[in-house]
């Protein structure tokens, strides 16, 4: 978890919810207690929303490099477990007015992971590109749900893959054959 005290300072928003770039942030210096026992209270089902994804882009990476079917594997009942129990929370909750921008993005983050969990099962029967399309699709779109939210209020982190170490060495070596990112 991240601590509030160690959060950059306030970013601005842009999003389709809110695409009007002149909206600040909120910052943990105007931050009151019931928005902190929001964040503190969203920390894990953010938390579990990204590590479904992930399990889900890594389902699908060996869906890629092995071009097997992966429908039935462990990983996406690991990934489905984490997106319910992430779901349940984010439902039951109600936001302080601070939070409503942050619990929107986080609902349709679990939204769009479920999506991919069900194209994921119905989908990853072989190898084929259209499968993993239809899986990768709604999962890039939870993603950016969850960079939103994060965006959003100080507390939550995505790592942006298009920034890493990893993604500078894809960009120097030859794309792969299908062309495409997993995420």
């Amino acid at each position: 978890m991240t601590a509030l005290a160690a959060a950059p300072p306030p970013r601005l928003l842009a999003c389709e919810a809110f695409p009007d770039p002149r909206l600040p942030a909120v910052s943990p210096a105007t931050m009151d207690g019931p928005t902190f026992d929001y964040v503190a209270s969203m920390q894990m089902p953010f938390e579990q929303l990204r590590h479904a994804a992930g399990q889900i882009a890594g389902v699908l990476v060996l869906a890629t490099v092995t071009r097997q079917g992966t429908a039935g594997h462990p990983m996406l009942d690991l990934a489905d477990t984490a997106r319910r129990e992430a779901s349940e929370a984010i439902g039951t909750c109600r936001p302080p007015p601070p939070g409503e921008h942050h619990h929107r993005h986080l609902s349709l983050a679990a939204r769009e992971i479920a999506a991919a969990l069900d194209a994921a099962r119905r989908m990853l029967r072989g190898g084929d590109d259209a499968a993993l399309d239809t899986v990768l699709v709604p999962l890039r779109a939870g993603y950016r749900e969850l960079q939103w939210a994060a965006g959003a209020l100080p507390g939550f982190e995505v790592v942006a893959f298009s920034q890493g170490c990893c993604a500078r060495h894809t960009q120097a070596s030859a794309p792969p054959q299908s062309g495409r990112m997993i995420v």
